[in-house]
């Protein structure tokens, strides 16, 4: 051939459209396109993931600070199901179960948060809350203590367990400064006044006091039924016999069948003279049940004014059954007998009244002792024993923990627990107790 005829082809360009080499370079170009394309869509997904991960988080947290638990839960759902194993959604999700009184899921919540490496500093106060409310007291008042001086979160729930704490133990004045905490966190919760009126109550305290905070509680939630019924009794008290009626009968028409407000609305009656209306109301709350102690002792006593002395002396024989270690009730029974005419009887119950007014005028001292002094044990341990052995045992049971909350190793509490639970047929608390009182120091 002549090369003179030969065509010239551009340099580089020396395939031809069909050959093999060119058919194959087609479809990399297109595999090249579909991998950016590929990578490129996977980066926008997962930007629309973080930026979705992002919004969570943030609605999550701007929620807890303002303690809008209920805003947080669909986002804080949302972010875990994103981020399970995100240490920060689990520490909230922690959080959010001891708001919601869940101690199953806060105990697995913590756990896996400590384990996702939560900061101590977060995590404490949780866990505080959380071992106040497992009733494990001495382990979770230093660390409530700490959260509560350096306003850690949650702040609410510490300030609740920590009060709890002090006024079970009869820390009065401490219990007073964590509720006002409480209630400058907390304005529209009408529990912290309640709470209030619990340090009140526990030593000398002025009906207004009480009224006051029982009207704040109820300006803040007027179904509060304790609030009407503790506010139509410290009306009474101060001698505004009107409003404590108007308080009575609020709370009487959602709970009719409540004998102690109906011996309220009758005691509130006498005090105003309404005697006819007072005994209405002492019988109305007969009637609901035959055996309400305050209702027997008013119309017991409204059966001495009157001269009915055989009636006055059956219904105090009665309440003697009911409230066998009321000094009052025995003084006032003697009373009956004698008038009577019965005066060997008489002279028993005024002997019986005279020992159980020896025996409380001596508890009184205790508690006084107690208030004085919280770590007074051997005062405690007497208080117990004397509210175990004269009917009062949900009470005594109180006092004994408290002490073995001072001092687990307390032989004295020890032996008085071993005793009653023999006595209440619970074998295996009573060999409990003994062996840890023989185990125990005197």
């Amino acid at each position: 051939m002549n090369p003179k005829h030969e065509t010239k082809r551009p340099p580089g360009n020396d395939r031809t459209p069909d050959s093999p080499l060119s058919t194959r370079r087609a479809p990399r170009a297109v595999v090249l396109v579909l991998v950016t394309v590929a990578v490129m869509a996977s980066g926008a997904y997962l930007a629309v993931a973080q930026y979705r991960i992002s919004q969570c988080a943030g609605s999550v947290r701007r929620s807890f600070a303002a303690r809008r638990y209920d805003k947080a839960r669909d986002p804080l759902r949302r972010w875990l199901r994103e981020r399970p194993r995100s240490a920060e959604a689990v520490y909230y999700r922690a959080w959010l179960a001891l708001v919601d009184q869940d101690p199953r899921e806060a105990a697995g919540a913590l756990d896996q948060a400590r384990s996702l490496g939560v900061a101590p500093t977060l995590l404490d106060p949780l866990i505080g809350v959380f071992k106040a409310r497992a009733k494990r007291f001495t382990e979770a008042e230093p660390i409530l203590k700490e959260a509560f001086e350096q306003q850690r979160e949650p702040q609410l729930e510490v300030a609740k367990e920590l009060a709890r704490i002090f006024l079970t133990s009869y820390r009065l004045s401490d219990a007073g400064v964590v509720i006002e905490r409480w209630r400058t966190l907390a304005p529209e919760d009408p529990q912290p006044y309640m709470w209030s009126n619990e340090v009140a109550s526990r030593s000398p305290a002025e009906p207004t006091i009480l009224i006051r905070n029982y009207r704040a509680a109820l300006e803040r939630d007027p179904d509060l039924d304790k609030a009407r019924l503790g506010l139509a009794e410290q009306l009474t008290r101060d001698r505004r016999y009107d409003e404590a009626e108007q308080e009575y009968r609020a709370y009487l028409n959602r709970h009719p069948q409540d004998s102690k407000a109906l011996v309220g609305m009758g005691r509130n009656a006498s005090q105003s003279d309404d005697h006819a209306g007072a005994t209405t109301h002492f019988e109305a709350a007969l009637k609901v049940n035959p055996r309400e102690p305050e209702a027997l002792k008013e119309l017991a006593h409204a059966d001495l004014r009157r001269g009915r002395f055989a009636s006055a002396a059956r219904r105090f024989e009665l309440l003697t059954q009911i409230e066998p270690f009321d000094y009052e009730i025995r003084y006032a029974f003697a009373q009956a007998l004698k008038l009577n005419g019965d005066d060997a009887r008489a002279r028993a119950e005024s002997d019986a009244a005279a020992r159980l007014r020896d025996q409380q005028d001596r508890i009184l001292d205790l508690r006084h002792k107690v208030l004085q002094d919280p770590k007074d044990l051997l005062s405690r341990h007497e208080v117990a024993k004397w509210m175990l052995e004269h009917g009062h045992a949900e009470e005594g049971l109180k006092w004994t923990q408290e002490i073995l909350r001072s001092d687990p190793n307390h032989a004295p509490t020890h032996r008085l627990l071993a005793d009653y639970y023999e006595k209440q047929g619970d074998s295996g608390l009573a060999n409990y107790h003994r062996l840890l009182a023989s185990s125990s120091s005197p």
